[in-house]
């Protein structure tokens, strides 16, 4: 075998950095499966978001009134999108802090603002957990010098929890969509995943709905802030990536040294 060839038939089997490795792709397929496994998700939930926050608050006011007096938590609506139906929220009783639970509110994230920054380790957690502090101080803040001058009630807090909800379901299997659809994997498996995202933002949903009205209405409403930062749409799309990750994972470990599905550039 003479030198040239053999250094040609060398070169057919090398193997380039991971950087040129690209996935191939159909812009029609993906275009196909965004059409058929993403849109119909925001498009339900947009034609359908009157049905979904009734069966929430039925399911919401089942569970909270055992801990409630009698007619105190009521489903209420109010006009949104007048071409599809109104929206629907829970209307509980609400707790305002005296003077002596804002103060003490108050205290608790000052001092934890003080030795936060002394431990070393957990660093990303512990920049999150300095700026809840923060918000919880400036909440804690406002109902001891102007408590009179609130300016929200309970029923504004689910109202807006509900609308909140509305737009994560409408646009979460789009943000999903773009990101699990381009994979070179089965349609089976792409709708599955599309279909668990979908579910356990209607789930987690619901369980939040529950655990934040009855911090609101059984505890106080000072928590309505730091409820919202730390447990309101941020942590809709760490389930999600935690979900992308995991399927990403899973299909990266199977075609890594299938070097057939590959393509180089």
């Amino acid at each position: 075998m003479s030198k040239d060839k053999a250094i040609k038939d060398n070169k057919l089997v090398i193997l380039y950095h991971r950087s040129y490795r690209k996935l191939p792709g159909s812009t029609k397929t993906f275009l196909l499966h965004f059409a058929l496994l993403a849109l119909p998700f925001s498009v339900f939930s947009l034609l359908f978001y009157p049905e979904i926050t009734e069966q929430v608050c039925v399911i919401t006011k089942n569970v909270l009134d055992p801990y409630y007096y009698a007619d105190s938590v009521n489903i209420m609506s109010r006009r949104y999108i007048e071409a599809i139906g109104p929206l629907f929220y829970i209307q509980v009783p609400e707790s305002f802090p005296s003077y002596l639970f804002s103060l003490g509110n108050a205290v608790v994230p000052l001092l934890l603002l003080a030795i936060l920054p002394n431990i070393q380790k957990f660093k990303p957690f512990l920049i999150f957990s300095v700026i809840l502090c923060m918000i919880h101080i400036v909440s804690s803040l406002y109902f001891l010098l102007f408590p009179a001058h609130f300016p929200y009630t309970g029923g504004d807090y689910s109202q807006l929890y509900m609308l909140q909800e509305i737009g994560i379901w409408f646009f979460m299997p789009i943000i999903m969509g773009l990101a699990v659809l381009p994979m070179p994997v089965s349609i089976f498996l792409k709708a599955l995943v599309m279909v668990s995202i979908y579910l356990y933002s209607l789930l987690f949903g619901l369980v939040r709905y529950i655990v934040f009205l009855m911090i609101v209405s059984k505890i106080s409403l000072i928590y309505m802030a730091i409820l919202f930062f730390a447990l309101g749409p941020l942590i809709d799309f760490i389930y999600a990536v935690g979900i992308y990750t995991l399927f990403v994972n899973k299909i990266a470990r199977n075609l890594a040294e299938d070097f057939s599905l590959w393509r180089w550039q």
